[in-house]
């Protein structure tokens, strides 16, 4: 996924949850249910879901989904369309997770040192599992027809979007004709080693199931963060912070965070940081209506669009949580959409 410089280029929480998650449009809560969690692996450090079959009627999809898909995913919505998935009408809902490599923890004594080891990535790795109705028939057709690269794991056809021997490739297998799972090879077989009882699923994870599970259902976009990801996205939502004397010291004690996204007549964003505490969320609050406040002044002026967004943003704090949100109309965002790029693909 993509991320935006945030407070820095388009201001507080709309810039977080669109880049953080991309787009969706929607007055009900949307829900993942515990079967399409419990595919994933455990070892993970974000997990999102939109729902995409409400997010095309938003008049402004189009221009967002421009600015948030790197080329390299573009690419391969094209290679999909061509191999006979089109995401534009097939798919309705996604669920994404991500994971950062971890070093191997040492041994206990005595351990088993032919018992497998718990799982682990060896890069940034993504998979994302896509909900709808598709021809697994016609994919594979269309692969053997152009003599395409696959492999198979565990009785699974994963079709490859690149050479499929480097690291980087990019893959895509069918669960069943509802269900699409892509992503690096890696955390994909890793994906499959649950479904066959290899590995721990998403369900058992500790610290960041509990955020899945307070905000699943409270919006069609959600997201839950862990520890390590919420502090980097903390850094990049108040990048003045850093300036502030123990500053770091309450960005490395948040727990994690959660983002949601609701859209009726106009956008409804909330990010929350689960602050280390009450005296902490008081204080990161108080930092962040700092960084809203010079944002304000620097782009009342030079971008009057983003000064309107900010005026659509509060900054509180709520018990230990602290809470950023944005309620600005569908004129606004489209308007901030037309006029100028806020992502920054990598």
């Amino acid at each position: 996924m993509t991320r935006s410089k945030l407070l820095g280029s388009a201001g507080a929480a709309i810039c977080l949850t669109f880049a953080v998650a991309g787009p969706a449009r929607v007055a009900s809560a949307g829900s993942l249910s515990s079967s399409v969690l419990g595919m994933f692996p455990k070892n993970l450090g974000e997990v999102g879901y939109a729902n995409l079959k409400e997010a095309r009627r938003a008049s402004w999809f189009p221009q967002m989904e421009a600015q948030l898909l790197p080329s390299r995913f573009q690419r391969f919505y094209e290679f999909l369309r061509s191999a006979g998935v089109n995401p534009d009408t097939q798919i309705e809902e996604v669920a994404w997770a991500g994971s950062r490599a971890a070093q191997p923890a040492p041994a206990a004594p005595g351990a088993d040192a032919s018992a497998a080891p718990p799982q682990r990535f060896t890069g940034d790795q993504v998979v994302g599992i896509a909900l709808g109705s598709f021809e697994p028939d016609r994919v594979d057709n269309f692969f053997a027809t152009q003599h395409l690269p696959f492999i198979t794991v565990r009785g699974y056809k994963l079709y490859a979007f690149g050479s499929g021997v480097s690291p980087g490739d990019l893959f895509f297998f069918f669960f069943d004709s509802n269900t699409i799972a892509f992503g690096y090879r890696e955390i994909l077989e890793a994906l499959i080693g649950v479904r066959f009882g290899d590995g721990d699923s998403f369900l058992q994870n500790e610290n960041l199931a509990p955020l899945v599970d307070e905000v699943n259902g409270q919006g069609t976009l959600w997201v839950a963060l862990d520890r390590d990801n919420a502090h980097k996205s903390i850094e990049r939502l108040v990048p003045e912070a850093a300036q502030f004397p123990g500053a770091s010291d309450i960005i490395a004690r948040v727990k994690g965070m959660t983002i949601t996204m609701q859209v009726d007549s106009g956008l409804d964003a909330a990010v929350t940081p689960h602050c280390g505490s009450t005296n902490d969320a008081v204080t990161l609050a108080t930092l962040a209506q700092a960084g809203l406040l010079f944002k304000r002044v620097q782009y009342a002026q030079s971008n009057p669009d983003i000064a309107k967004v900010i005026d659509g943003t509060t900054v509180s704090a709520d018990g230990n949580n602290l809470k950023v949100r944005t309620q600005v109309s569908d004129e606004l965002v489209q308007t901030v959409l037309r006029n100028q790029t806020i992502f920054q693909s990598n």
